[in-house]
């Protein structure tokens, strides 16, 4: 097999018990057999090199970097030719346990030079999301898409491989580790991750890198949606709740749109079928969704065009009279495709109706209590309950009771 492959391996066991370095001759590999031996350039770009692919060399973005929509950078450091294995390995990066993860640790899955130069650290956050991140995102009609089908495209597309990584250390400052140790390596390979989707969506070619772009997309929606940080709580301590996440959420409809061609061979497929398949089968609990239409002005003649609350209402609708449960939480994900760009215009303006509608959605999943959605649904439901709380009067204070019940909020 090929040597750059070994870095997307997964093996059992990936934590070391010892504080001794590690290097890459402490990783079980493969016999390799002797190359006959022959000239080739050391000018190509650092992805071809990686790759072990012949680069055209061209500039600023080879054939193949332009194909597979990743960076194509080129290294103005130009190393010394090694003359063998062993001086290669003398030369790789070692690292000492009690500096990973912190600011002082190497790059993951990344190099300079045409070696690979990884840790088993590297492969323990790889582990980690295939085990147990992953878990969280699939359905039972969709079991194993991310643990063996974006597996094995994100060793193709790198950008992908980075999301994951990013999403394993955002799950592991969620569940009782040292969350400080995790924020490096999921700010690096977020940003990696971000910036390879940004080059791959200018032009996207076959199924397979539509599934790769999908899926980052997914990934690094669910890190935004999850990652309410320190920074956020400051802001919203003024009484303003914060809404640029809300936009990084609805910015996957348009890349929905572009894909569509490729849709019916996508490893995804299940899930575009199954969002048509929806059913509920409990009876309604109450008529919060005939009382929150007769406040939002929508009749039997309302639509999108002539009324800007209609589409998130009508997503809505069928999970507002039942009690809130993760049974239903397909329903909640899909409610947030009836919000778009001018409504969340609404809610940064305070609009009553528009914030009413985004407390119930926020109040039925803070009844879910997941890792990746709690704290931020849980900070945005308390902002918008207290800015409702000044504003509605006599019978509408009545529908922000369910809300504000969900999130701990005291009327």
């Amino acid at each position: 097999m090929n040597a750059s492959m070994h870095a997307f391996r997964i093996r059992p066991a990936l934590l070391p018990e010892s504080s001794s370095s590690v290097t890459l001759e402490s990783v079980p590999t493969e016999v390799s057999h002797a190359r006959r031996a022959h000239t080739k350039s050391r000018r190509g770009c650092d992805y071809c090199k990686l790759r072990r692919k012949k680069c055209d060399e061209r500039k600023p973005i080879c054939t193949l970097c332009g194909n597979k929509g990743v960076e194509c950078v080129y290294n103005k450091n130009k190393l010394p030719r090694q003359s063998n294995r062993d001086t290669a390995v003398s030369n790789t990066p070692t690292v000492q346990l009690c500096l990973w993860p912190g600011p002082r640790a190497p790059a993951v899955l990344t190099s300079n030079t045409s070696e690979v130069a990884y840790t088993k650290y590297d492969l323990y956050l790889i582990d980690h999301f295939v085990k147990r991140a992953a878990q969280y995102f699939e359905l039972p009609e969709m079991s194993g898409i991310y643990s063996v089908k974006a597996l094995n495209l994100a060793k193709q597309y790198p950008y992908l491989m980075h999301a994951m990584i990013a999403l394993a250390a955002c799950h592991l400052q969620h569940v009782g580790i040292d969350a400080g140790c995790y924020r490096l390596p999921e700010a690096f390979h977020c940003q990696m991750a971000t910036r390879g989707l940004r080059n791959a969506v200018v032009s996207i070619k076959g199924v397979m890198q539509s599934d790769a772009v999908l899926t980052t997309s997914m990934l690094l929606n669910s890190i935004t949606f999850c990652a309410a940080d320190y920074r956020e709580d400051e802001a919203s301590a003024n009484g303003e709740p914060r809404w640029e996440w809300l936009r990084i959420q609805i910015g996957i409809t348009d890349l929905l749109y572009r894909t569509k061609p490729f849709h019916p061979e996508s490893m995804w497929l299940p899930m575009f079928i199954s969002q048509h398949q929806l059913r509920i089968t409990e009876l309604p609990q109450n008529d919060l969704d005939i009382r929150l239409a007769a406040f939002c002005n929508i009749t039997f003649n309302s639509t999108g065009q002539n009324n800007r609350y209609f589409e998130f209402w009508e997503q809505l609708a069928p999970v507002l009279t039942r009690t809130p449960g993760i049974q239903y939480i397909r329903w909640y994900i899909n409610a947030v495709g009836g919000i778009d760009h001018l409504f969340i215009g609404l809610l940064e303006k305070r609009d009553t109706r528009a914030l009413l509608l985004f407390a119930h959605w926020a109040g039925m999943m803070c009844c879910i209590r997941t890792w990746w959605s709690d704290r931020r649904v849980r900070t945005a439901c308390l902002k918008v309950c207290q800015i409702l709380n000044t504003v509605l009067v006599g019978r509408d204070r009545e529908l922000l009771v369910r809300p504000a019940e969900a999130c701990g909020f005291a009327l």
